[in-house]
């Protein structure tokens, strides 16, 4: 990794959250059986550079990552979308949250203290808790999250099937919802259709509500449909905007970077 690249993205991250240039744009996630049905949508994150230039989360979500300073990130998207929330009364939205927000104490703390100061609005709210790390504590963090549960919100396993996802994971974490990684309905055939059918039985042992990411074909859709899925997410259905349709600043030291060396 570019030494120059990485301080420079993180840098433009902190100051765009600074200057009310974060914000986030929309996907649905549809219900199978009646696609007019909108379970909840998902925030999708969006920096918007100085020159207006739109920038997607997957194009700085890694460089957050790798400096310590995703769980930051997280937090201040999560309080964009309460704020979101309030204007939008009958709407529901879901986050992504790193596991470094569950791995790390300090981290937790602050995202604790903000979802408990919205509790009101948990019931609209889900946290999809992305493992792009592995979780070192799976009991812990299954702790961690029942609190959160308690507190009315629900909880998401994200990209189900890839990465440090797995079905120890499923099995010890508490979960409303599991997201079958799109991955599954990439390629068609037999044996990917297969892959998807395990993959749709193994994650409806642990949660009622089964979505299937990537959605972008009738062909996939039918496939997920086959394969038991509740929910599916994609273009097909719901192509969100390169603009952030929500965007603004907070402030609150619950966002603030800690203090990290720079590489």
């Amino acid at each position: 990794m570019n030494l120059q690249k990485f301080n420079n993205v993180v840098r433009g991250v902190t100051q765009a959250m600074q200057h009310g240039r974060i914000g986030f744009s929309l996907q649905q996630i549809n219900a199978i059986d009646d696609s007019s049905e909108v379970l909840y949508s998902e925030c999708l994150g969006r920096l918007v550079e100085p020159d207006g230039t739109i920038r997607t989360s997957g194009e700085f979500i890694a460089f957050l990552e790798a400096s310590g300073r995703a769980p930051a990130f997280d937090r201040h998207v999560i309080d964009l979308a309460f704020d979101w929330l309030a204007c939008h009364p009958t709407g529901a939205l879901g986050c992504n949250i790193s596991v470094e927000n569950i791995a790390d104490k300090e981290s937790w703390a602050l995202l604790y203290d903000l979802l408990s100061q919205h509790s009101a609005m948990a019931p609209r709210l889900v946290l999809e808790i992305t493992e792009s790390l592995p979780v070192a504590t799976l009991s812990a963090a299954a702790d961690l999250l029942q609190n959160v549960r308690k507190l009315g919100y629900k909880v998401a396993i994200d990209d189900f099937g890839t990465g440090y996802s797995t079905p120890e994971t499923l099995l010890a974490i508490p979960a409303d919802i599991v997201k079958i990684d799109g991955f599954f309905v990439q390629r068609r055939g037999h044996e990917m259709e297969r892959f998807l059918w395990h993959m749709v039985g193994l994650a409806s042992c642990a949660a009622s509500t089964v979505i299937v990411e990537g959605i972008e074909t009738y062909a996939q859709f039918e496939a997920a449909k086959a394969a038991g899925a509740t929910h599916v997410q994609g273009f097909l259905l719901s192509e969100p905007s390169l603009p952030p349709v929500h965007c603004g600043q907070v402030n609150s030291a619950l966002h603030a970077f800690a203090p990290k060396w720079m590489m």
